[in-house]
């Protein structure tokens, strides 16, 4: 695997992150329409992870302040699936925990799919534990699991 690299993502890399999301996502509802808004949302991160200069898979992260813990939530993460496997999402999500930290954030959650048991098996190596549940979570109707990880300074 040639070495990563990371950069905040730019409005000419949407056009990329909706076309992953779609692939990724759409069976959870319309994700290259939510996706922009996430986007487009003051307090979000969006980082892009490339291998040479190929953009091969994305992160958001909210960062929510006013509550105590301050905390992010991951929105998403993703990477085309022929790279899947290589260690390339585990990367990035370290690298969005590095950012979190920056921030001086103390925890992340998220939600994932309850049926998607590649991405719980990828959070739960991560570190995460689930918290919660949601019955009719995702746009097209699924049950959503809430994940949370707290991280150190």
């Amino acid at each position: 695997m040639e070495p990563l690299s990371y950069r905040p993502a730019n409005e000419g890399d949407l056009d990329f992150i909706i076309r992953l999301s779609m692939k990724l996502f759409s069976k959870y509802g319309n994700y290259d329409e939510i996706v922009p808004n996430w986007f487009l949302e003051p307090g979000v991160i969006t980082v892009v992870v490339t291998e040479k200069t190929d953009p091969l898979g994305f992160a958001m992260l909210a960062i929510e302040r006013g509550g105590e813990p301050p905390r992010g939530h991951l929105l998403a993460i993703g990477v085309f699936p022929e790279h899947q496997r290589r260690g390339m999402g585990s990367a990035l999500l370290g690298h969005m925990e590095d950012l979190a930290r920056k921030y001086g954030l103390s925890e992340i959650y998220l939600w994932t799919a309850k049926d998607n048991l590649q991405a719980l098996s990828f959070f739960q190596k991560g570190g995460f534990k689930i918290v919660g549940s949601e019955k009719d979570y995702y746009p097209r109707g699924q049950p959503a699991l809430a994940m949370y990880k707290r991280i150190d300074p």
